[in-house]
C-alpha cells in the first residue's frame, strides 16, 4: 500500500466530547491515542488514506505490466508526474479514473512489471467525510467506554450493556455490519 504518513485521525478530541456530551473529555489521555488507532484501523480496512486531501504525494509502486494499473485512491484530484521505470510518462496518453483510481496507457507502452518501479505524484483524497467523522466518534467512544471490552455489567438486579460486538485489535470495539458498510464504501478493490 502507497502509505501517507502522519495523518490527523479523522475526528478531533473536542468533536468526541460534544459527541458524548461531556463524558468524554478532549484532555482524557487516552483520547488521542484511541481517535488515531480508530482512524488507521478504518484507513487500513479501506486499503488507503482516505482523509484528508494530500497534494503531491508521492507513490513508489510495483508495476503491473500491461496497459493498465490501479493506483490506491479512490478520489484523484490531480496526477502531476508517473515515471515508469525511470522513464516520464506524458500524461496526455493516461486516461485515469477519478474515482476507481485506474490509469490507462493509450500510447502504446506499458506499465512496468517490476517492483517499486512505478513511480506516480498526485493530489488525492477527501477534503472531508462526514460520514467516516461519525464512524470515528462512534466506534472510539465505545472502545473508551468499555476499554477492558466488557459490553455488559451488572450489580445485583441493576444490569447495563454497551454493544453487542467483541475488543478489536487495536484495543477498540468491532466494527458492527451496518459500520463495516459504511467503510466499504471507501475501500479500494482487493483491499
Amino acid at each position: 500500500m502507497a502509505w501517507v504518513d502522519d495523518l490527523p485521525p479523522f475526528a478531533s478530541g473536542a468533536q468526541l466530547e460534544a459527541f458524548t456530551k461531556g463524558k468524554l473529555r478532549a484532555s482524557d489521555e487516552r483520547v488521542d491515542t484511541a481517535l488515531a488507532a480508530v482512524s488507521s484501523e478504518i484507513r487500513r480496512e479501506a486499503g488507503w488514506h482516505i482523509s484528508p486531501r494530500v497534494p503531491d504525494h508521492v507513490m513508489v509502486l510495483d508495476g503491473p505490466g500491461g496497459t493498465l494499473v490501479h493506483l490506491p485512491s479512490m478520489k484523484i484530484q490531480a496526477i502531476s508526474s508517473i515515471v515508469n521505470a525511470g522513464e516520464i510518462v506524458d500524461l496526455a496518453q493516461v486516461d485515469v479514473s477519478r474515482d476507481t483510481g485506474l490509469a490507462r496507457r493509450r500510447d502504446g507502452g506499458s506499465w512496468t512489471d517490476r517492483y517499486g518501479q512505478l513511480v506516480v505524484t498526485l493530489d488525492h483524497g477527501h477534503d472531508r467525510v462526514d460520514e467516516l467523522v461519525q464512524l470515528c466518534l462512534s466506534l472510539t467512544a465505545r472502545g473508551l467506554a468499555s476499554p477492558m471490552g466488557a459490553t455488559r455489567e451488572q450489580a445485583g438486579a441493576l444490569s447495563v450493556n454497551w454493544a453487542m460486538a467483541t475488543q478489536g485489535v487495536s484495543g477498540g470495539i468491532v466494527p458492527t455490519a451496518a459500520e463495516r458498510g459504511t467503510i466499504s464504501r471507501f475501500k479500494l478493490a482487493g483491499a
